[in-house]
């Protein structure tokens, strides 16, 4: 098995962790690499591995077939479409922050560890969402995959701005306010609970629409199937507006564009051990325990 370790290098109990997870592939005879940093080089989370074991940028992502993501969600954020793009299996180990996509804590590692080279697993599939942004030469121009959400919002804070929203080429509304907030059920959990959504299991296969802070008595977000396409503009906005893809890219959303989003061809996998995870974590996470 080809094994990639993605540290969170923010984190000082990645040190460790990093360590043991090196120490069993060696002994269970895996072969391993660590997503390697240059500006970061002398981190300490590196002490001691072996110069090539250590693997940056796009290079890790073809020589592995699992991952191994210590932190929180946002690390998984930030190599998702490319775990995607490549069918690599992410199994998240918490490090003590929120961590609604992680399932295996530090101290349960050696055992998961196992159970993975058992084969007592199983994988569980997180739709994407693909976008992508029409200019008015008919010019496409292609999003990352997001694994949580694309948010449309306000370029300045406090300013309104209009979003048009049509579902299968049907106009259905403008919304005032804010933004809108277009979700998978893995974002659920994320902006769009925060903006009043619904919170969605990922074995649902469907997409959220959220509006945030709307300026109108209709605040209700929608359930779509995964199947429906959906189309956004802000012709109307007279205000700078901005495109946001799982928080990590930015762009600008011109009036004279259209959004399109839709169910991605990728998907993510998950290695999960307990078929109840999501429900015991979701509500143990909602009332603040760690």
């Amino acid at each position: 098995m080809r094994i990639g370790i993605f540290p969170n290098l923010m984190k000082e109990s990645s040190i460790s962790l990093v360590q043991n997870i090196v120490s069993l592939c060696k002994e269970n005879g895996c072969e391993y690499y660590v997503l390697y940093d240059e500006e970061e080089s002398g981190h300490a989370v590196y002490t001691g591995i072996e110069k090539e074991h250590l693997l940056s940028g796009e290079k890790i992502y073809d020589r592995i077939e699992l991952a191994f993501v210590l932190g929180g969600d946002g690390t998984i954020l930030k190599s998702a479409r490319h775990f995607a793009s490549r069918g690599i299996s992410v199994c998240g180990i918490n490090l003590g922050s929120l961590g609604f996509l992680y399932e295996v804590e530090a101290a349960d590692l050696p055992a998961r560890f196992t159970d993975i080279l058992a084969g007592r697993y199983f994988k569980e599939e997180r739709i994407m969402l693909a976008g992508e942004l029409e200019y008015a030469d008919g010019m496409i121009q292609r999003l990352p995959d997001a694994l949580n959400d694309i948010v449309i919002g306000h370029g300045n804070v406090g300013k309104l701005v209009r979003v048009d929203m049509s579902i299968n080429g049907y106009f259905v509304q403008q919304y005032p306010g804010d933004g809108i907030v277009v979700s998978t059920p893995t974002g659920s959990t994320g902006y769009t609970f925060s903006a009043g959504g619904p919170i969605v299991p990922p074995h649902v296969k469907g997409m959220m629409v959220t509006p945030i802070c709307p300026h109108l008595l209709l605040k209700i977000p929608l359930v779509l199937s995964d199947e429906d396409r959906l189309s956004f503009s802000v012709r109307y906005s007279r205000n700078v507006v901005r495109i946001s893809v799982d928080g990590m890219t930015d762009y600008e959303f011109a009036c004279n564009m259209i959004l399109h989003i839709r169910k991605s061809t990728a998907h993510l996998d998950f290695i999960r051990f307990d078929g109840g995870y999501f429900y015991a974590n979701l509500f143990k996470k909602m009332r603040g325990a760690e």
